[in-house]
């Protein structure tokens, strides 16, 4: 009689979640990469204005948020596949190549120093992500921070601080090493809550894939 949907009507009705879905999923996605180009160019100004000592270590001011910075791009990873990874480290490198060119002089020297330690650390952590994908969270983001932050480390203190002499250039890379670490740890519970609200947001399917 007119009672019985007609296919159409049924069609758009089914397919109105999964597209609200999607769109959800794809906010959640523009929103971890505009946080991690922020964390990225934070981290260069506070690299450039704070060396913060803690207990017997020196630690530069952006240490804890390029740590955080590093956590998004394994969430990213996780969630939304290489493709979208790769557009994120590079908004994130472009981010740091702005603040180069806005501040110049010694503080220039800081940010070229985030950007050679930002190539070389984001490389290896999208290596490390792709060999640790499939273990569990708080192995695959722990394994992949301890070797790239450590490189990150490494290069960013010995361009940054060339003009130190080499005991105090180490003692810094210690501070920022085991700070980067730290943040990382904590971060991890904040990875499987993110993991949980993109996986409701797209209905447990992630946009690209890995």
């Amino acid at each position: 009689m007119g009672d019985a949907m007609s296919p159409t009507h049924s069609a758009s009705t089914s397919g109105a979640p999964a597209g609200s879905a999607k769109t959800s999923a794809r906010r959640w996605l523009y929103a971890l990469v505009a946080l991690a180009a922020a964390l990225d160019f934070a981290a260069n100004w506070l690299a450039a204005h704070l060396l913060l000592p803690i207990g017997p270590f020196l630690v530069p001011g952006g240490t804890f948020v390029f740590a955080l910075g590093f956590t998004t791009y394994d969430i990213i990873r996780r969630q939304y596949g290489l493709v979208s990874t790769l557009w994120t480290v590079g908004l994130g490198f472009a981010a740091s190549v702005l603040y180069t060119i806005v501040w110049g002089g010694g503080v220039g020297r800081i940010a070229v120093a985030g950007l050679a330690a930002l190539a070389c650390s984001s490389t290896l952590d999208l290596l490390m992500q792709t060999a640790t994908i499939r273990r569990p969270i708080w192995q695959y983001v722990g394994a992949s921070n301890a070797v790239s932050l450590l490189i990150d480390t490494v290069v960013f203190t010995s361009i940054a601080f060339a003009a130190l002499p080499l005991d105090v250039r180490l003692h810094i890379m210690e501070g920022q090493y085991l700070a980067k670490i730290a943040m990382t740890f904590i971060a991890i519970p904040l990875v499987y809550w993110a993991r949980g609200l993109t996986n409701r947001a797209s209905q447990a399917a992630p946009l690209s894939a890995a």
